[in-house]
This record gives C-alpha cells, structure tokens and sequence, in this order.
C-alpha cells in the first residue's frame, strides 16, 4: 500500500494509479484463469470428439456427488455464492454448479461451455479443438465417399446374412413341404384302393345274388 500511496507537499494523499492499474490487471487476470481442473479436462479434447469429452465431464459430475472436496482460501475457484456455489453438480471448465443432471447436460451443450472450451484450448495452443468441440466437421469429399462406401458394404453384408438365413429357411419349408405332399398323396392312394375294394366286394354280391336268382349255380365237373 506505502508504494502506491504517497503525500505531496501539500500534505495531500497521491495515489500511483499505473501501480493500482497494473494490480488490477493481475487480479483480473488471475481471477480469468482456469483452474487446474479445467486444463486437464480441455487437453484431453486433443484427439477426443466432443461427445467423449462431454460423457467424461458427466461422469466425474455424477461421481463427485457426495464427496467432499479441499478448496484452498485463494483459490479462483474458492467462491461459495453467486454462479460459483458449490452444490449439486459442477462443471469445473465454466465454474458453474447444477441442480440436476438435465440442466448440466443442457449446459454441456450450451454455447457458453463450448466457448469457454475453446477459450482454454487456444490458451493451451490447441488449434484443431474448434472442429471436435461443439460443431459439426466439415467432411471432405474423400471423407463423405469413404463414408458412403462403409455404409453400402455394411448394408450389403447385412443383406448376405438375412439372405443366407432366408435361403436356410425356404429349404427347411421347402422340405416340410414335400414331406406333408407326400403323406397325403399315400393317404388318397390308401383311401382309393380302399373304395375299390368295397365297390368290387359289393358288385360281386351282386352279381352272386343275381345269379342265384335266375338258377345260375357253379358247374361242377363232368370227369370222372
């Protein structure tokens, strides 16, 4: 304080407002700074789509419930009240806490966590967290035809096994089939024959009967 306030010759309090300024602009800076946490979440973006990134960040949320965490006194991130109170569920990148788990989803995939996201990385020297972190990649040509050309050879494998099982099925049907044709086709011969017979015993009375009415006998033999 001695170094910034100084008493002129008149007795009168002069303040070095270069020093407060520069003071100020420590504090605003150090208070901007993400913590340690927030680093170590951002860095592992590099190489890691953004829905990695945000399945991450839920799953320490939801694991940290419960658990009791050592704040030091000056810390940036020490606050109690206002947007940084600690309850519930925290999103260590924006210093932001939740209620529920939907308004911290909601908030993972707000603008504002995507930028403060990407404001971390380029302090870190990220470049390419701009494509993964909350937007979608702009394909190139070769990307889109490699794409397409997995999605064809994927549909036509599916349509080889679906195929071959429908194949398996028609013989097994096919077979069942033939089976069923064939047993009926001996069950109408069996009838068949069956009414034949019945028809040749019945005419053959008949024709005994016939006989016998109009003095038709068998004829013995006439050899001694």
């Amino acid at each position: 304080m001695s170094d910034k306030v100084s008493t002129d010759q008149y007795g009168r309090k002069t303040w070095d407002v270069e020093a407060y300024a520069e003071e100020a602009r420590r504090g605003k800076s150090k208070k901007d700074a993400p913590s340690d946490k927030a680093v170590e979440l951002v860095k592992k973006l590099n190489g890691q789509n953004y829905l990695d990134h945000r399945a991450n960040l839920l799953d320490e949320s939801v694991l940290a419930v419960g658990k009791h965490t050592l704040i030091s006194a000056d810390s940036n991130t020490s606050s109690t009240f206002g947007k940084n109170k600690r309850f519930g569920f925290f999103c260590p990148i924006c210093d932001l806490s939740f209620r529920d788990t939907l308004a911290l989803v909601d908030h993972f995939n707000s603008a504002q966590h995507v930028k403060n996201a990407r404001k971390i990385a380029q302090q870190l020297g990220t470049s390419d967290l701009g494509e993964d972190v909350g937007e979608v990649k702009r394909a190139s040509a070769e990307e889109v035809a490699k794409t397409i050309e997995n999605l064809v050879q994927q549909l036509l494998r599916a349509q080889a096994v679906k195929g071959a099982d429908s194949l398996q099925v028609r013989i097994v049907k096919r077979q069942e089939f033939e089976a069923k044709k064939l047993a009926a086709r001996k069950e109408r011969r069996k009838r068949q024959k069956t009414k034949k017979n019945v028809r040749e015993n019945a005419e053959d009375e008949v024709n005994s009967e016939m006989a016998a009415m109009m003095g038709f006998h068998g004829f013995g033999s006439t050899k001694a």
